[in-house]
């Protein structure tokens, strides 16, 4: 079974099928929010997360589900990808979604910077996330069951959401992308948690050009950051609101604040605007005006967000040209790695427990 998970800073995002008769991918959605150890955690209702205990390589997790106050885990640290951290919330959430018994075939992804060395796959950087990965996790007590990962490729983010575009449900090439992408590099814009990506994809989707594309960490957290500390300023607080807090209050414009609703619509914007600045600059940096793109791809949990708050005309303010915003774009990177690994691999290639291509 082919599992394309988007194993980001922020929130992991499983694509492990297309439902044919509902005309709708399979997916799941876990926020990366996990405590050091075992905790007693406790929830009312059917919350399956609640109290989800692992271990891993002498280590022990909890998973935070939605306890919002809980001091969780940054996940913006070095070596993430590779990390015990990392596998525990990937086979969390490889679980949550229903995968439990399966033996499945995993595509994950690195962002543009640690993908790629020189211009060329970071192969010891992949084969150690590989590696990372087969490592076995154990869950501690009753709980739902483990996926069993035989096989794994890893794949660079911004070649994934390009897959997604390219590739129809049912394997057909998008004959509007294809004839695009034979004439013009098409640049990728992620909007991730911790990173945001740019790649620029060449004519034919022959390789990705090394000086046009980068990471930088001016993610969706940078700008949940920014919205807490102006909540925290405005209204004279003690500490900065919880994350999720944030995250809600982005979702929805408004805060409560000592049980009451207040509307912090222009603290959102505001924030919004001035992030969106940044990622017009560092796309300038490294395409300048994009006159040379036949169009730029907007993807990622960000790019979500800004249209839900700003529209779909503010990514005008970073490129004027063809711009084309991917739907459901959050799952962009996890829907293109399942489709990497159905209609680009080979049922060969899946059928081994190494790495077989880099894309």
């Amino acid at each position: 079974m082919v599992v394309g998970q988007d194993d980001g800073h922020d929130t992991l995002k499983t694509c492990f099928g297309w439902d044919s008769e509902n005309q709708k991918y399979m997916y799941g959605y876990n926020k990366a929010r996990a405590i050091e150890g075992l905790q007693q955690v406790m929830s009312v209702g059917t919350d399956s997360t609640t109290g989800s205990a692992y271990e891993t390589e002498d280590r022990r997790f909890t998973i935070a589900g939605s306890q919002n106050l809980l001091r969780t885990l940054d996940t913006r640290m070095d070596g993430y990808p590779i990390s015990d951290l990392n596998r525990t919330l990937v086979n969390h959430a490889l679980s949550e979604c229903g995968l439990g018994d399966k033996t499945i075939y995993l595509i994950t992804g690195l962002p543009v910077d640690q993908y790629y060395k020189n211009g060329a796959p970071n192969q010891t950087f992949i084969n150690q996330k590989i590696d990372s990965l087969a490592k076995p996790v154990k869950r501690i007590g009753k709980g739902l069951s483990l996926a069993r990962i035989l096989g794994q490729s890893v794949i660079s983010e911004g070649i994934a959401a390009f897959y997604d575009v390219l590739f129809q449900p049912d394997g057909k090439l998008d004959a509007a992308i294809e004839q695009l992408i034979s004439r013009r590099p098409i640049g990728v814009m992620d909007l991730g948690g911790k990173t945001l990506d740019m790649a620029v994809i060449a004519e034919n989707v022959s390789s990705v050009y090394n000086d046009r594309s980068g990471t930088t960490n001016v993610g969706v957290l940078h700008l949940l950051d920014k919205v807490a500390v102006r909540i925290k300023s405005e209204y004279e607080l003690n500490a900065n609101p919880p994350l999720p807090f944030v995250e809600e209050a982005c979702r929805t414009k408004k805060y409560e604040l000592f049980g009451e609703i207040v509307d912090v619509t222009h603290i959102i914007e505001t924030a919004c605007k001035e992030y969106l600045e940044m990622v017009r600059n560092y796309f300038v940096s490294k395409c300048g005006d994009g006159s040379d793109l036949g169009a730029v791809l907007f993807v990622g949990g960000g790019t979500e967000l800004i249209l839900s708050i700003l529209g779909v005309d503010a990514f005008a303010s970073i490129y004027k040209g063809k711009r084309i915003i991917a739907p459901e774009a959050a799952y962009a990177n996890s829907r293109g790695m399942w489709k990497y690994g159905m209609f680009v691999l080979t049922a060969s290639e899946r059928a081994v427990s190494v790495p077989t291509k880099a894309a």
